[in-house]
C-alpha cells in the first residue's frame, strides 16, 4: 500500500523500581491504557475507512503539532494535580502523626494507671487468654484456614475495612479535613463537583461526537500523557513511597497499631489476596472503562456513516439523502455532486457553494474545485502525486465478487482499492441494471474513503444490453445514423448502471478466416470507419432533451476503440491471444488501410469529445518480405505503432489488451520479468495496464524507470499516463459524482420499453439472401402454422486459446429456441434420449450420434416449414503444440509440431494450394526461420458438422415443405454445402433474437440487412486471398445466380439496391486521409537502414579493430621471445665466464700452494 503509515506516540523510558504490589498495578494499568488505544485506533480507523495520501500529507504536520501542544496541557494538568495533591497528602500526614503522638501519650498514660500489665495479679485464665493455653489457643490465627488467618475475608463491610469506627482522623484523613483538602469536589459548584453533571452534551463526554484524536486523549500524545504514573515523580508515582511514618499508619508502629506485623504465613497469604482483590478490581474498573470506549468509538463510528452535510445560512446547494444512502448535493447553477455518508469524504463550503474534500485535508484543492477546469484539476492532482501512487492507480484488473451489500475488508474490490488500483471490467450486467448499480456504488464508495478520493473507472466490453444490437449485426444495417441511436441508448443504460467505459467497439478490418470477427465491423475499412465513428460519438456525447450535443456529461461512456493497429489480419486468421496467432501479415502491405477507422475517424469525432481512447493488439505487425513493424514487438510493446500516434498528434487514453505481461501479447518481451515488461510498455507509450491488479509489480516497474531512466524521466511518463486517466474521470464527471440510482438503472435496463426497442433494432440486421418464393409479407393470423425444428449436434472439439486442443463433451440440442418458436408456431421436434457414449471425467454418459430419434416423415408431413437452425461452418487454424492460457492438457511428449488451416466448410478440408513458406516465424535457436506453413495438412470436419446434417435430413423427408435454414454467422462461408438444400437462408449476426427470424417468416417484418462479408466460392479461393486486403475473393454464386457479396441482402421486393449498397460498394478505401502514413513508414525506413548501416560500419570497424591488434599481440609476442632467447644467451655466456674465472683463480690457488 502507498499510504503514510499510522503513527503512534513512542514510548518513553521505563519506570522507576516499584514494591511488587505496585509493579502488578502498574502492569495493570498498561493493560488497560493498550486497550484503550486499541479501540481508540479502530474507531479512527472506522472514521476514516483506508486513510489518504494526500489528507495524512497535509494533517500529519498539523496532527503532530496539536498532540505536543495537548501533551504539554495535559503534562502542566499533571503537574498542578500532582502539586496538590503532595500539599494534600503533607497536610493528612501532619495531622495523622499528630494524631497518633495524642493515642501514643493516651496510651502510655492508661498503661501507668492499668499498672503497666492489666493481667498482672490476675488468675491465669484471666490475666492472660493465651498464657499456657495449647498452641491454637496461643495464637488463634496459626495453623488457620485462611478465612481464619484473614479476619477481613467474606467479612462485612466494617469488618473488611479496619478504618471503620476508627478515630476520626485515622479513619478517613479527608474527615473534617478543610474542604480543599479533604474532597476537592465536596460543596463544590455543579462543575467542579462533576464536570460531567448537568453539563452539554459535549461537555457530558469529551468524547462523543468527537474526531478520532479528541476521542481518544492518548492517541498520539507523549508517553507521559498516556500514562499518568510514567515518569511521575516518587511521591505522586506512590504516596507511600519514601514518605515519613506518618505517610504510613502502619510503619514504625507498635503491634497494635499492624494487627498483620510479624504474622508471618498469615501474613503473606492476606497480602496476597488483597492484592488478587485489588488486581480484580481494577480489571473490573478497566473492563467497564473498555466497554465504554467501545460504545464511545461505535458511536463515533455511526455517526461517522451516517454523515450528511449541513447547508449554513448563506449556502447556495441543497442535501438530498437519496434511497440508495449515498447523498446529492445539488449547486446552484453549479455542478451536483454525490457523496458517500460512510467514506470519511466532507463537504467543504466556499462562498456558498458546496466541493468534495476529497483528500480530507480541510481544505479546497484545485482538483476538488469543479469550478475550474478539467485539465487544471488533472494537473492539480498529478502534482500532488507520488510516481508509486500514480502506478498503483494505473492497474486496470478489478474486481472481486458481485455484492450490492457493503463491501468488507476481505472483498477483493475493496483490497485492490485500498491498494490503490482504479479500474476493471465488468461482467455482471446481466444481473439487472438496478443491482448492478448498487454493486459500482459500492466500490465507488471505497474509491473515494482513499488515495485522494480518486474515483474508480468501471468497464465493459460489449455486451448487447437489452437487446441492442452491436458489432457485425449493427453493421449489417450499413446505416450510421441508427448506429449513433444505439450509441447513445447504450451509454445512457451503462452509465446508469455505473459503467464508465466500453472496452470497444472492436474495428478491425476482418480477414475471411479471422476468428474474432464476429467482435468487428466487418471487412471493409468505409464501414467500419462509418459506423464506428458514429457510434462512438454518440456513446462519449451527452446530449439534452432536444438532442443537442453537450459534450462530456453524465450519460457519457469513455471508448477504448481497439485493437490498435491491424489484428483484423492474424495469420491463417488464428486468434492473437496465443502463439499460434502472434503474427498478423500483410502479404498486400496494406497496414495503412487498416488504420483509416483511427486516424480518420475515432481520433477526429464530429462531435464536442473529440477523440476515443484506444487498447492495443496482441499481435506482431509483419510485411510482405515477412520483416516485423518496429521490430519483433507485440502491439502493447511496438514503438512503430505508438510512434505513429505521436507523429498524429493523438494523445488520448491508451490501455493494453489484457494478459499482455503474463500469457497473452508478451510476444519481443518473453525474456523480461513482469515489472520490466510494464516499464518497456510504459516507455513506449501505454498508459493503463489492462486486465493487471498485481500493484506490487506496478510498483517495482516504477523503481525500474527510475533506475533506468532517472527520477524525473520515470514521473514524467508515469505522470503523464495518471494525467490522461485522471483527465478521462474528470470529464465524465465521476469526481463529483460517481454514484448512481438503482431504481433508475431498474427502470431503463432490460425493461419492457428498453427490451422493445432492442427488438426493433434487431429487426433492422436480418439478412436474406436466399428467398425461393418463401418469405413475403402476410397478413397477421391468430392460427399457428407448424414447424419442424430438428435437433443439431456437435462433437465437443475445440482449438482454443484459452483450453488449447481438447476434445470437449458431445452435446444434442435443438437448432434453435423452441421456447420462443412456440410463441409463433406449433413445435414438431426430434426425441432425445438417454446418453450411452463413453463416460466423461465426471463418470457420466456422453451423447452419441444413435442416442437422438427424428421426428418421423408423417408427423414432418403435417407441418407447414422445415426451420433448420445452423452455426457457420468453422474450424479453426492451428498447431500440434498449441496450450491454452487457462488450462488443457499439453501434447503428448515427441508430438511434432504440424500447423493445420482454417477452414469454412463443414466437411474436412486440404490445403493443398496454400503457400510452401510462410510469411512469418520466430527466429529459432540453430538461426533458422520458422516456418507456419500449412500446405498439404487437413482440417478436420467442423465440429457442428451435425449442423449440415440435420439440413440434409430435412430435405431428405420434406417433399414439398419449405425448409428455410437460419443461418447465425460471424465471418463468411463456403455455401456450396448448404445452398442447394435450402428454400429460403436467413443471416442472423452475432445475439440475434429468434423472434426476429419467427416475425419474418411469418412476414410482419421485412428483411433489411446486408452482407458485412464476402461468402467464398471454395476454400482454393479464400487461400489465394490477401489477409490484409479487404473484398479480393471471389464470392459464391447461387441457383438463382445472385452473387453473395459484401452488400448484398434481399428483401420482399428481392435483390435491394439502394443508398447504401451504392455507397459501400464502391471500391474500398486504402489511404488515410489525416496523416501522410508513407512519410511516416519512409522515415522509419530510413532509421532503420541507417541503423544497419552504422551497425555494419561498427561490425567492420570491430573487425579492423581485432585484426590490428592481433597483428600487434604476434608482434609483441615475437618481439618478447626474441628478448628471452637474447637474455638466456648473455646469462649462459655470463655463467661461462664465471665459471671460468673461477676455473683460472683455482688454478692460481693451486699453483701458489705446490
Amino acid at each position: 500500500m502507498f499510504f503514510a503509515p499510522s503513527r503512534t506516540g513512542e514510548r518513553g523510558s521505563s519506570s522507576p523500581r516499584r514494591s511488587g504490589k505496585e509493579k502488578r498495578r502498574k502492569s495493570i494499568l498498561k493493560r488497560k491504557k493498550v486497550l484503550s488505544l486499541l479501540l481508540a485506533s479502530t474507531m479512527a480507523l472506522s472514521l476514516t475507512a483506508c486513510g489518504d495520501s494526500g489528507s495524512q500529507k497535509k494533517a500529519e504536520t498539523t496532527a503532530a503539532t496539536e498532540a505536543e501542544t495537548e501533551a504539554k496541557e495535559t503534562e502542566a494538568a499533571e503537574t498542578e494535580a500532582a502539586e496538590t495533591e503532595a500539599a494534600e497528602t503533607e497536610a493528612a500526614e501532619t495531622e495523622a502523626a499528630e494524631t497518633e503522638a495524642a493515642e501514643t501519650e493516651a496510651a502510655e498514660t492508661e498503661a501507668e494507671t492499668a499498672a503497666a500489665d492489666p493481667y498482672k495479679t490476675a488468675d491465669a485464665a484471666t490475666a492472660d487468654p493465651y498464657k499456657n493455653a495449647d498452641a491454637a489457643t496461643a495464637d488463634p490465627y496459626k495453623n488457620a484456614d485462611a478465612a481464619t488467618a484473614d479476619p477481613y475475608k467474606n467479612a462485612d463491610a466494617a469488618t473488611a475495612d479496619p478504618y471503620k469506627n476508627a478515630d476520626a482522623a485515622t479513619a478517613d484523613p479527608y474527615k473534617n479535613a478543610d474542604a480543599a483538602t479533604a474532597d476537592p469536589y465536596k460543596n463544590a459548584d455543579a462543575a467542579t463537583a462533576d464536570p460531567y453533571k448537568n453539563a452539554d452534551a459535549a461537555t457530558a463526554d469529551p468524547y462523543k461526537n468527537a474526531d478520532a484524536a479528541t476521542a481518544d486523549p492518548y492517541k498520539n500524545a507523549d508517553a507521559a500523557t498516556a500514562d499518568p504514573y510514567k515518569n511521575a515523580d516518587a511521591a505522586t508515582a506512590d504516596p507511600y513511597k519514601n514518605a515519613d511514618a506518618a505517610a504510613d499508619p502502619y510503619k514504625n508502629a507498635d503491634a497494635a497499631a499492624d494487627p498483620y506485623k510479624n504474622a508471618g504465613a498469615a501474613e503473606e497469604e492476606t497480602e496476597a489476596e488483597t492484592e488478587a482483590a485489588t488486581e480484580a478490581e481494577t480489571e473490573a474498573a478497566t473492563e467497564a472503562e473498555t466497554e465504554a470506549a467501545t460504545e464511545a468509538a461505535t458511536e463515533a463510528e455511526t455517526e461517522a456513516e451516517a454523515y450528511v452535510p449541513v447547508p449554513g445560512d448563506d449556502a447556495k446547494y441543497t442535501v438530498t439523502v437519496t434511497d440508495d444512502n449515498w447523498i446529492k448535493i445539488e449547486n446552484e447553477d453549479g455542478d451536483t455532486l454525490g457523496l458517500s455518508s460512510s467514506s470519511g469524504v466532507k463537504i467543504i463550503e466556499e462562498d456558498g457553494y458546496a466541493f468534495k474534500d476529497l483528500d480530507q485535508d480541510g481544505e479546497l484543492d484545485v482538483y476538488e474545485d469543479w469550478r475550474k477546469t478539467g485539465e487544471e484539476r488533472a494537473e492539480d492532482l498529478v502534482s500532488q502525486m507520488e510516481g508509486s501512487e500514480m502506478a498503483a492507480m494505473l492497474t486496470h484488473g478489478g474486481w472481486g465478487d458481485f455484492t450490492t451489500e457493503p463491501l468488507t475488508d476481505e472483498d477483493g474490490s475493496a483490497t485492490y482499492l485500498r491498494q490503490g488500483g482504479r479500474g476493471g471490467v465488468t461482467r455482471n450486467i446481466s444481473l439487472g441494471g438496478g443491482a448492478h448499480a448498487k454493486w459500482t456504488n459500492e466500490i465507488q464508495a471505497v474509491a473515494e474513503s482513499c488515495l485522494y478520493g480518486i474515483p474508480a473507472m468501471i468497464s465493459i466490453d460489449p455486451a448487447n444490453i437489452s437487446g441492442l444490437i452491436e458489432t457485425v449485426s449493427l453493421a449489417s444495417t450499413m446505416d450510421p445514423e441508427l448506429a449513433a441511436e444505439i450509441g447513445e441508448e447504450t451509454s445512457k443504460q451503462y452509465r446508469a448502471a455505473g459503467v464508465t467505459a466500453l472496452l470497444g467497439p472492436q474495428v478491425d478490418i476482418a480477414s475471411p478466416v479471422m476468428e474474432r470477427a464476429g467482435g468487428t465491423y466487418g471487412e471493409d475499412p468505409q464501414l467500419t470507419l462509418d459506423i464506428a465513428t458514429a457510434y462512438v460519438n454518440a456513446m462519449q456525447s451527452t446530449y439534452d432533451e432536444n438532442g443537442e450535443d453537450l459534450g462530456w456529461g453524465d450519460e457519457s461512456v469513455y471508448c477504448f476503440t481497439k485493437h490498435y493497429g491491424g489484428a483484423g489480419s492474424t495469420e491463417g486468421g488464428r486468434n492473437d491471444h496465443s502463439n499460434a496467432g502472434r503474427y498478423a501479415t500483410f502479404p498486400g502491405n496494406n497496414l495503412q488501410a487498416h488504420l483509416i477507422t483511427y486516424f480518420d475517424g475515432v481520433f477526429n469525432l464530429p462531435g464536442l469529445t473529440g477523440a476515443s481512447g484506444i487498447m492495443t493488439e496482441y499481435a506482431i505487425n509483419v510485411d510482405a518480405d515477412g520483416n516485423p513493424y518496429g521490430g519483433e514487438w507485440a502491439g502493447a510493446y511496438n514503438p512503430y505503432m505508438y510512434g505513429l500516434l505521436e507523429e498524429a498528434g493523438y494523445d488520448s487514453l491508451k490501455i493494453t489488451d489484457w494478459g499482455v505481461y503474463q500469457f497473452a501479447g508478451v510476444w519481443g518481451a518473453e525474456s523480461l520479468e513482469e515489472p520490466d515488461r510494464i516499464a518497456t510498455s510504459w516507455e513506449r507509450g501505454a498508459n493503463l495496464l489492462g486486465g493487471y491488479s498485481n500493484v506490487e509489480n506496478a510498483v517495482a516497474a516504477y523503481n525500474i524507470l527510475v533506475e533506468r531512466d532517472g527520477q524525473e524521466e520515470a514521473d514524467e511518463i508515469v505522470g503523464h499516463a495518471a494525467y490522461n486517466y485522471i483527465i478521462v474521470m474528470m470529464n465524465l464527471g465521476m469526481f463529483d459524482q460517481p454514484y448512481s440510482d438503482s431504481a433508475y438503472a431498474d427502470s431503463i435496463i432490460f425493461s419492457d420499453s428498453a427490451n422493445e426497442y432492442g427488438l426493433e433494432t434487431q429487426r433492422q440486421s436480418v439478412v436474406m439472401i436466399k428467398n425461393d418464393g418463401v418469405i413475403s409479407e402476410k397478413e397477421a393470423s391468430e392460427e399457428k402454422p407448424t414447424v419442424y425444428v430438428p435437433y443439431v449436434y456437435n462433437t465437443g472439439f475445440s482449438a482454443s486459446w484459452t483450453t488449447g486442443i481438447s476434445q470437449g463433451t458431445p452435446s444434442w440440442t435443438p437448432g434453435m429456441d423452441l421456447e420462443v418458436l412456440g410463441k409463433y408456431f406449433n413445435i414438431v421436434t426430434d426425441t432425445l434420449g438417454d446418453p450411452t457414449g463413453e463416460a466423461d471425467a465426471d463418470g457420466n454418459a456422453t451423447y452419441t450420434k444413435d442416442d437422438l430419434t427424428r421426428a418421423t416423415e408423417e408427423e414432418i408431413a403435417a407441418c407447414d416449414y422445415i426451420l433448420v437452425g445452423m452455426s457457420n461452418a468453422y474450424s479453426v487454424s492451428y498447431n500440434a503444440l498449441m496450450t491454452g492460457a487457462f488450462g488443457g492438457a499439453p501434447a503428448p511428449e515427441g508430438t511434432e509440431d504440424e500447423w493445420y488451416p482454417a477452414s469454412l466448410q463443414y466437411a474436412e478440408y486440404t490445403a493443398d494450394t496454400a503457400c510452401e513458406v510462410s510469411i512469418s516465424g520466430k527466429i529459432l535457436e540453430d538461426g533458422t526461420k520458422e516456418n507456419r506453413s500449412y500446405k498439404g495438412k487437413t482440417a478436420p470436419a467442423a465440429a457442428n458438422y451435425g449442423d449440415l446434417e440435420a439440413l440434409q435430413y430435412a430435405d431428405s423427408v420434406a417433399g414439398d415443405i419449405p425448409v428455410i435454414v437460419s443461418m447465425k454467422m460471424e465471418r463468411g462461408m463456403v455455401w456450396d454445402e448448404v445452398e442447394p438444400l435450402a428454400d429460403a437462408i436467413l443471416v442472423c449476426y452475432n445475439k440475434q433474437y429468434n423472434d426476429v427470424v419467427a416475425e419474418i417468416i411469418l412476414g410482419q417484418t421485412e428483411p433489411n440487412g446486408l452482407l458485412v462479408f464476402q461468402q467464398p466460392a471454395s476454400m482454393e479461393v479464400v487461400e489465394a486471398q490477401l489477409e490484409d486486403v479487404p473484398r479480393d475473393m471471389e464470392c459464391y454464386k447461387d441457383a438463382a445466380g445472385n452473387t453473395y457479396d459484401f452488400a448484398f441482402g434481399m428483401n420482399w421486393a428481392g435483390v435491394i439496391s439502394d443508398e447504401r449498397t451504392e455507397k459501400y460498394s464502391a471500391e474500398p478505401l486504402t489511404t488515410i486521409q489525416s496523416l501522410d502514413y508513407d512519410a511516416y513508414a519512409a522515415s522509419w525506413a530510413g532509421e532503420d537502414a541507417a541503423e544497419g548501416t552504422s551497425e555494419a560500419e561498427t561490425e567492420e570497424e570491430t573487425t579492423e579493430a581485432e585484426t590490428e591488434t592481433e597483428e600487434a599481440a604476434t608482434e609483441a609476442e615475437t618481439t618478447e621471445a626474441e628478448t628471452e632467447e637474447t637474455t638466456e644467451a648473455e646469462t649462459a655466456e655470463a655463467e661461462t665466464e664465471e665459471e671460468t674465472t673461477e676455473a683460472e683463480t683455482a688454478e692460481e690457488e693451486t699453483t701458489e700452494a705446490k
